[in-house]
């Protein structure tokens, strides 16, 4: 049976949730599921990416966090498509789809890629994203958490009333596989296209430039390392809130940095890199590690959201408390002076590829619909 389903996002960046839509609605067979798009913003760099995949698009723009005035079109438009579930990315899209749900008499469940809360820069911003989610909690049909930790931490955010009612499943992040087979080829490329010496000492991240990824302690956490690494070099690849600060404070450091913005397949950066960080003080599972660990790149990341279940200390990969530049450097130091190390994690972590494909997302998410569909 094949559902018509209706993916609700924001869409005004291309972040992890983004990513992990876009694997969701390629990987899945349309005798399984067939899907549409529905993006919230009006000039959705997103949106351009889907309809690059032939997957239909319609905008429903919203003005402000609790603007009803795109409902009657989104409804009209689920009727006339007859949708038999939306499914929801984010706090906009989990407001918009569980009122148009309410109204048109069908499910909306929604995935949480991370706490709501944690997706704004300011506290005030958090709190007004947490209060619209529970006004329209109780209308929710099902949640999806990308890691057991956010579970957990959903869990204590829910009256025992809501946790009883609602549907909720762990599925983890799944990724495509993709092409290593050349890593000395793309590692050359990429540093001559960005004129980054051969000899340098990469150490890079990749991800939105956003308070809860923690970038400012990475930086921090070189500008120690720079006096006993004479070679080393700052990748930051990404996009975001805090790009004009970092590029500002990179250009009054004596580090030797590359700052590309966002870059559609960064992917094919990891080569050039020496030493993936992922520095986050909250993750909900970290998607960029899954491209990472297949790149075979040693990797230093933050014990934060659900980093752990994916990564295990000083067997994939070196962990360290999220927020602390001292404890970032000196696992980067010890990565850096010990290559044997370095690469047995990186081995490790290989390993773990298949264990996060996108059949498997992909099949968990089918099974939930149907779940809730009651099919």
């Amino acid at each position: 049976m094949s559902y018509r389903i209706l993916q609700l996002i924001g869409g005004g960046e291309i972040g992890g949730a983004e990513i992990h839509l876009l694997n969701l609605m390629l990987s899945t067979a349309k005798n399984q599921a067939n899907f549409s798009l529905g993006c919230l913003c009006q000039n959705s760099p997103f949106a351009l990416q889907a309809e690059k995949r032939d997957i239909p698009v319609t905008l429903f723009p919203m003005r402000f966090p609790l603007d009803i005035l795109p409902l009657p079109r989104m409804i009209s438009y689920c009727r006339k498509q007859k949708i038999d579930l939306i499914h929801a990315h984010g706090v906009r899209a989990d407001f918009l789809g569980r009122l148009a749900a309410k109204f048109l008499a069908i499910p909306c469940i929604s995935t949480v890629h991370s706490l709501w809360q944690d997706d704004y820069p300011s506290p005030w911003k958090g709190k007004i994203a947490l209060y619209t989610e529970k006004l329209t909690l109780p209308l929710s049909a099902g949640l999806i958490t990308i890691s057991e930790s956010l579970h957990h931490s959903l869990s204590a955010l829910l009256s025992k009333r809501q946790s009883k009612k609602i549907p909720r499943t762990v599925i983890f992040n799944g990724y495509p596989a993709l092409d290593f087979g050349n890593k000395a080829e793309l590692r050359q490329r990429f540093r001559e296209r960005w004129k980054i010496p051969p000899e340098a000492l990469v150490i890079g991240t990749i991800g939105r430039l956003h308070p809860a990824k923690g970038q400012i302690n990475l930086f921090r956490a070189l500008e120690h390392l720079q006096g006993e690494f004479p070679d080393l070099h700052f990748l930051l690849i990404g996009d975001g809130l805090l790009f004009n600060d970092f590029k500002g404070l990179l250009e009054t450091s004596t580090l030797n940095y590359t700052m590309p913005g966002y870059l559609p397949n960064a992917w094919e950066a990891l080569p050039a890199m020496d030493l993936f960080v992922l520095p986050s003080i909250r993750e909900g599972m970290g998607l960029v590690l899954l491209e990472t660990i297949q790149a075979g790149i040693p990797i230093v990341a933050s014990r934060a959201g659900g980093i752990p279940e994916l990564l295990v200390d000083h067997t994939d990969a070196l962990l360290v408390p999220p927020g602390s530049p001292q404890e970032l450097a000196s696992a980067c130091r010890t990565l850096l002076g010990n290559p044997s190390l370095a690469n047995s994690l990186a081995q490790n972590a290989l390993k773990k590829a298949s264990l996060f494909s996108l059949d498997r997302m992909a099949e968990k998410t089918l099974a939930f619909y149907a779940e809730v569909l009651k099919v």
